[in-house]
C-alpha cells in the first residue's frame, strides 16, 4: 500500500513540474529547437521593437517592405538580411541599425525572418556576374526605370504607392542606394531579376518564366552589371560579415 502511494505521490510529482515548465502561447517560441530557440526568440522581441512599425508585425509589409514573402525569402541569403539591417536603406525612412544594435542582435532578427520561410532556398550564390553595364542601362531605363525611378532612385515612399522620379508611379525601391548594394550581391539581383517577387508588381524577366517582358540570361547579367556600377566603393562602415 505504502509503494502505491509512493508510486502515484512520485507520478502526480513529476506532471506538477512538467504543467509548470512547459511554455504557454506567449513562450513557445523560445523553446523551439535547443541554441536555435533563444535566438529566434531574441529576434521575435528585437523585432517586434525595432521592425514591426514599418515591415508590420508579421513582417507583411506597410510602410516598409513585406519581409515573409516566399518569393523573397527564397532568393535571400543570410548576410542580404544581415545587412540589410546594418546598412538601413538612406534617405529612405529603413535607418542604418549599426550603431544601435549589437552583431549577434542583428543576426537574431535575420533568424526570426528566416524563419518565415517555408520554400526552398533558389539564390544564386556567384560572386561576381560578368555584363555589360552599357547595355544593362538601355534596358533598365526602357523596362526598369517605370517602377524604380530614373537612374534607379526610387524614392522614399516605398509603402505607400509614390515613387519620387518614377515614370509610371509604382512604388518600386530604391536600387541606386548604398545600403542595398553593400547588402546585395551579384546573385541576389540576378535571382530577382529572373524569377520575379511574387505578391509585389515586380515580374520574372527571364525568358521562358511567361512574364511581361522575357530576357536571355545574358542581357540579365547586363541589368546586373548596370545595377552594380552604381555601388560606392569603400564609402561607410563595413559590415562584420563582409568577405
Amino acid at each position: 500500500m505504502r509503494k502505491v502511494r509512493f508510486v502515484f505521490f512520485l507520478g502526480f510529482f513529476i506532471v506538477g513540474v512538467l504543467a509548470w515548465t512547459i511554455p504557454g502561447d506567449d513562450e513557445a517560441a523560445a523553446y523551439r529547437d535547443g541554441g536555435w530557440n533563444a535566438t529566434y526568440s531574441k529576434g521575435q522581441k528585437l523585432f517586434s521593437i525595432h521592425c514591426a512599425a514599418c515591415h508590420g508585425k508579421n513582417g507583411q509589409g506597410g510602410i516598409g517592405l513585406p519581409l515573409n514573402l516566399q518569393s523573397f525569402l527564397s532568393v535571400a541569403p543570410d548576410g542580404y538580411i544581415r545587412k540589410s539591417i546594418f546598412y538601413g536603406r538612406l534617405p529612405r525612412q529603413m535607418i542604418a541599425f549599426n550603431a544601435i544594435l549589437k552583431k549577434e542582435e542583428i543576426e537574431a532578427i535575420a533568424s526570426y525572418v528566416r524563419g518565415w520561410q517555408v520554400s526552398d532556398y533558389q539564390g544564386i550564390d556567384a560572386k561576381r556576374v560578368a555584363g555589360s553595364a552599357a547595355k544593362g542601362k538601355v534596358f533598365f531605363d526602357g523596362m526598369c526605370a517605370g517602377c524604380h525611378g530614373i537612374n534607379g532612385l526610387g524614392g522614399p515612399q516605398v509603402g505607400g504607392g509614390h515613387v519620387t522620379n518614377s515614370v509610371a508611379g509604382y512604388a518600386g525601391p530604391s536600387l541606386n542606394n548604398q545600403g542595398f548594394l553593400k547588402s546585395a550581391t551579384d546573385g541576389y539581383i540576378k535571382a530577382t531579376l529572373m524569377s520575379g517577387r511574387v505578391g509585389t508588381p515586380m515580374g520574372a524577366y527571364l525568358k521562358g518564366k511567361q512574364g511581361f517582358v522575357e530576357l536571355e540570361e545574358k542581357e540579365i547579367n547586363d541589368l546586373v552589371a548596370y545595377i552594380r556600377s552604381w555601388e560606392k566603393q569603400g564609402a561607410g562602415p563595413r559590415d562584420p560579415w563582409r568577405d
